[in-house]
């Protein structure tokens, strides 16, 4: 081979060499330029946040308050990062299959990565598989039995579990010298759980008895049978716990009609006007444990004003609107995605909302502390922990 022909094919190597490393260039630069499209808020069309509560049926005054909250958040910030943010709300009915459908329809139709809800405890832990399975974020302003604290990685409540709340109420029963406890509780998920932290808790105490535990079937109006039970054994304080205000209302309203007019304890599932306008005046002097609402917080006063009257409780929609704003600040410093969201509020520091600040544990729950209300003159007004210790009661304040 001569020298001429030799240079020719070195000439031809390092063109063909040339021409390969242009291509793996570029190559390289369209990966990194489809990287650049995803992550590019520009590229986005809006976010999509996923929203699941009781819209409808008995429990639907718990769901739309939860959603009024959420609506205004976004009515305030309506984009993120430049972004347009799109509220998809699904109607869960307060039922497991409800819930389950609609967070499969959002996940899968509409791609959302964060879903804020649910309300009812059966409506989440339905739907929790589905978005732990598909790495989607789901925080619940609402939602309380002690089942979710073991849900899943994806899963957030910014509400208290009902294993501190019932702890509230237990202690608070035996503070009031009660000794003979009658729980009504009705099987949903919500009931059962609860159900079984307060008793629990009195069975921890050797100087109360839980004379009647007795369950009813869902949608039960008639607690006659049940309600005799509990005259019959001589209790002295009943613990009603219907996921329904209106379930609440008519166990109450039926045990006066026999006579039994011992202390009414319940959940925050007896707040509310519908429990009110069911039980009647069975319902003066009635008791419910939940998130203690602190109307004195930044904010809350002109929070409650712009929502107006609440179509159960105004404490729901402020959960709501933190749980808005905690989705809301995660995605703006790491990205639309469920991976991303996760890690932030896994690691977010302390977080001073309307409703309650906000410190996610290990299992994405939120320690919130526990008030007590009770139903004077047709409303519900606070009482004072430290007269109460001392064994008077006096009134502040009105729930709005």
């Amino acid at each position: 081979m001569t020298h001429s022909n030799m240079n020719s094919i070195f000439k031809k190597g390092l063109l063909l060499m040339a021409v390969v490393s242009t291509l793996a260039l570029t190559g390289c630069a369209d990966d990194k330029l489809s990287d650049q499209m995803q992550d590019d808020d520009s590229m986005v069309e809006s976010y999509k946040i996923g929203f699941i509560g009781p819209l409808t049926g008995n429990a639907a005054a718990y769901g739309q308050d939860m959603l009024a909250g959420v609506n205004y958040y976004f009515k305030q910030h309506p984009t993120i990062n430049g972004v347009p943010v799109e509220v998809v709300a699904e109607d869960g009915k307060c039922t497991g299959q409800d819930a389950a459908n609609a967070a499969q329809k959002l996940i899968t139709v509409d791609k959302v990565q964060v879903i804020v809800g649910a309300g009812c405890s059966g409506e989440t832990l339905a739907a929790a598989p589905i978005a732990e399975q598909n790495q989607v974020v789901l925080l619940s302003p609402l939602s309380s039995s002690p089942e979710i604290t073991d849900a899943g990685q994806y899963i957030f409540r910014n509400y208290p579990s009902d294993a501190q709340v019932g702890a509230t109420l237990a202690n608070d029963v035996v503070e009031h010298g009660y000794k003979k406890v009658a729980i009504l509780s009705e099987q949903t998920d919500y009931a059962q759980a609860y159900r079984a932290t307060v008793r629990e808790h009195f069975e921890a105490n050797a100087g109360v008895e839980v004379v009647v535990d007795e369950a009813y079937q869902v949608d039960n109006t008639d607690f006659r049978t049940l309600l005799t039970k509990v005259k019959d054994a001589g209790a002295d304080v009943l613990v009603s716990i219907s996921q329904s205000p209106v379930g609440n209302g008519f166990t109450v309203k039926q045990a006066r009609e026999l006579g039994i007019n011992i202390q009414v304890y319940g959940t925050d599932s007896m707040t509310g006007p519908e429990y009110v306008d069911t039980a009647k005046d069975a319902a003066e002097g009635s008791y419910s444990v939940l998130a203690a609402e602190d109307s004195s917080r930044e904010g809350y006063q002109e929070f409650a004003e712009a929502i107006g009257t609440p179509q159960y409780a105004m404490l729901f929609a402020a959960f709501a609107y933190d749980a808005a704003d905690i989705v809301a600040t995660a995605i703006e410093k790491e990205g639309y995605s469920g991976e991303a969201i996760r890690n932030y509020l896994n690691n977010m520091a302390p977080y001073q909302g309307l409703a309650s600040d906000v410190n996610f544990d290990e299992n994405g729950d939120n320690q919130v502390p526990a008030g007590v209300l009770m139903v004077k003159d047709g409303d519900y007004v606070v009482r004072d922990d430290a007269m109460m210790q001392s064994g008077e009661e006096k009134w502040k304040g009105m729930m709005p």
